[in-house]
């Protein structure tokens, strides 16, 4: 039987991509959850939601930066 490194190397390069991206999926969860329990406790900050890729992001902002319109 033939060892084909291309195949190994294609198949490490998914692997090691999807099991980032699920990793870092999981960490945002953590830190928003983070930003959701501590941004009320500063005075000044705003919880800010944006959408993306890999789901919800939260920021606490502090309120000099948002602009109302």
């Amino acid at each position: 039987m033939t060892n084909n490194h291309l195949t190994d190397s294609v198949i490490a390069i998914v692997l090691g991509t999807g099991v980032g991206m699920i990793l870092s999926v999981f960490g945002q969860k953590m830190v928003n959850q983070h930003y959701k329990d501590t941004c009320h406790e500063k005075p000044g900050h705003n919880l800010v939601l944006t959408r993306g890729f890999l789901g919800d992001t939260y920021f606490c902002i502090d309120s000099k930066y948002i602009v109302n319109h």
